[in-house]
């Protein structure tokens, strides 16, 4: 039986795989992305905080991100291209600079979508962080309007203007190839695509 099951898989991932067709599921990033050097494959993941299908993505996400293949880094960016999406974009790049990323993401999605908080200017995503964490609203607001921020936000735009990358969630395999749940056909499809996206990166190098 496990003769069996080792013969049938390889041949059912094979099969899944077959059936993701380029410019139907996914499309290439035409000029290709510069990727961290090295032998692993960059995944990264555009969101906005505000969008109910990222959202609703993250239980998902968080599922394939406890077993992605060990040759994956994973990131997340958030969205800059629309100035609707600009006040969460600072948020996410000042929870980064101040290390509380991990801390407040989730709970920052949560607060919009489930506690329905109105949480898009300096002023109430400050007086937020400060009661989630143990930075002061004074530091964070000094945070998200800084110079530094305000840079990241720029260069992600910049970045994702230049993946045309018009709507959210969006993934970027390697740099090279981009996905999202509309061309996927869904938000667990799009992570399947995701998994072929990084064989076929991985192929690419020889592996």
């Amino acid at each position: 039986m496990a003769l069996v099951l080792g013969l049938i898989l390889p041949l059912v991932i094979s099969t899944a795989q077959a059936n993701v067709v380029e410019s139907m599921e996914y499309v290439r990033v035409s000029p290709a992305q510069p990727v961290p050097p090295g032998p692993k494959i960059l995944v990264q993941e555009v969101f906005w905080y505000g969008c109910p299908h990222c959202f609703h993505l993250q239980p998902v996400l968080n599922r394939w991100l406890a077993h992605k293949p060990a040759d994956v880094i994973f990131e997340r960016q958030a969205a800059a291209i629309s100035p609707y999406w600009l006040p969460q974009a600072r948020a996410f790049f000042t929870f980064k600079d101040l290390g509380l990323l991990s801390a407040l993401h989730d709970k920052f999605f949560n607060a919009i979508h489930i506690h329905h908080e109105v949480l898009d200017n300096a002023a109430t995503i400050s007086a937020w962080a400060a009661r989630h964490s143990h930075v002061s609203a004074a530091r964070f607001k000094a945070v998200y309007r800084s110079f530094a921020v305000g840079l990241a936000v720029r260069k992600a735009r910049q970045q994702q203007t230049e993946e045309d990358i018009h709507s959210v969630p969006t993934f970027v395999v390697d740099g090279r190839y981009r996905t999202n749940p509309s061309l996927a056909g869904g938000r667990r499809q799009m992570l399947r695509v995701v998994d072929y996206l990084v064989h076929k990166a991985l192929r690419r190098q020889g592996h």
